[in-house]
């Protein structure tokens, strides 16, 4: 492994400690709300920065890394990701907490959103691999933490997550490469972002897990369903446990033969079944045993994070160069959390009012997803347009 490549296992490493740092909320937002003496609405919002981070950090995160290059990208995020998780062990009142998680979420989108970029102009050409092993670490990350955060308890969590995020932090700006390849060698070039039928995917595919987990509990308990939120937690754990897998798994198959878009159909249809499955469950259409309902929550995790993670790589190969590269996946990744921020307020909530069109707008959001792979031609990489041009001089 050349000395630029091995910048993918802490990068890959750090991408955990995020997950783990930022899920470990979860299952201790009852307790944040006694100790913080806030409403329970306030302390959800904490873990929703970082999809906040990711609508609005995304494109610019692609723009400062296609500029200047990944490395002052990359060690900002550290700063900002070991500040905040300092800041929030350490406090005692809520403004404190408020701004120490907003400054770790801050590094969310610099660290994941121009991945694109920063594999190619670290020389990794295992790119599907590459992007598969970072986002799965990254979900196996937030699994570690909704699972040990509550057992670990309030301080013990966070300064857990603070200890490992820092010694990673570190680990990771000493591997960072002084100097990175452009992957252009002309004097000057244009950086593109390409918005592509694949940023779909990424809306779908976030979108719907997203909204599937957060309703798991209340359509649980609606159903009468003994020990709800036990079960609901677990089913979270479990899809975020398949989507690890299926990243690193179907991100590393996607590296075998030529025919990377026949793996993608096959993902997406699997994907669609099994979320038509839970939907069935879910609308009281069928009764699914708990076992055989912890094994569709498992796959749709590991069926749509590994297409997730295909067609994010996807995103970047329309790219004239390595720049544009991370500006295209930084807008896979807006797209995504777009999608996590409307679809599941906006429609999860129809579930326990009105299950039927829950159902059927449900299967038909996931229909739009299915159908990015079976347009997209054997011989093309992708469907793609240029939405914006800029120039950069070197």
């Amino acid at each position: 492994m050349s000395g630029r490549s091995r910048l993918l296992v802490p990068y890959g490493m750090f991408a955990f400690t995020l997950g783990f740092s930022w899920f470990m909320l979860a299952p201790l937002v009852p307790t944040l709300v006694g100790q913080l003496k806030v409403g329970l609405g306030a302390v959800i919002l904490f873990i929703s920065f970082y999809g906040y981070a990711m609508i609005v950090g995304s494109l610019p995160a692609g723009w400062w890394v296609a500029y200047r290059g990944p490395r002052p990208v990359l060690i900002t995020a550290v700063f900002l990701s070991v500040l905040g998780l300092l800041l929030r062990a350490v406090s005692h009142s809520y403004a404190l907490f408020f701004v120490g998680q907003a400054l770790a979420a801050l590094a969310y989108p610099l660290l994941i959103s121009p991945i694109g970029s920063v594999l190619r102009m670290a020389g990794i050409t295992q790119r599907k691999m590459a992007t598969g092993l970072t986002i799965g670490f990254l979900f196996l990350g937030m699994s570690f933490g909704a699972f040990l955060g509550g057992r670990l308890g309030t301080p013990a969590a966070f300064w857990t997550g603070w200890w490992l995020n820092l010694l990673v932090g570190i680990w990771l700006v000493a591997r960072v490469p002084k100097k990175f390849a452009s992957g252009n060698n002309q004097k000057s070039f244009h950086i593109h972002l390409r918005p592509s039928v694949w940023w779909l995917v990424g809306f779908v595919v976030a979108s719907t897990s997203v909204m599937i987990g957060g309703i798991a509990t209340p359509v649980l308990g609606h159903m009468h369903v003994a020990s709800p939120a036990v079960l609901g937690g677990l089913l979270s754990g479990l899809t975020f446990l398949g989507s690890a897998v299926g990243a690193i798994l179907f991100g590393a198959l996607g590296e075998r033969g030529t025919q990377g878009i026949r793996l993608q159909r096959i993902l997406a249809l699997c994907t669609w079944l099994s979320l038509l499955g839970v939907v069935l469950d879910f609308s009281g259409v069928v009764q699914i045993a708990r076992g055989g309902l912890e094994v569709l929550f498992f796959l749709l995790g590991a069926f749509g994070n590994g297409w997730y993670s295909l067609a994010l790589e996807e995103s970047a190969r329309v790219a004239a160069d390595a720049g544009s590269a991370g500006l295209n996946t930084a807008g896979f990744s807006m797209a995504s959390n777009i999608g996590v921020a409307v679809i599941p307020t906006y429609l999860g909530v129809m579930v326990l009012t009105h299950a039927g069109w829950w159902a059927v707008l449900t299967l038909i959001l996931g229909i739009l997803g299915l159908w990015v792979p079976f347009s997209i031609k054997k011989t093309s990489s992708s469907n793609h347009h240029t939405f914006h041009t800029m120039r950069r001089s070197r």
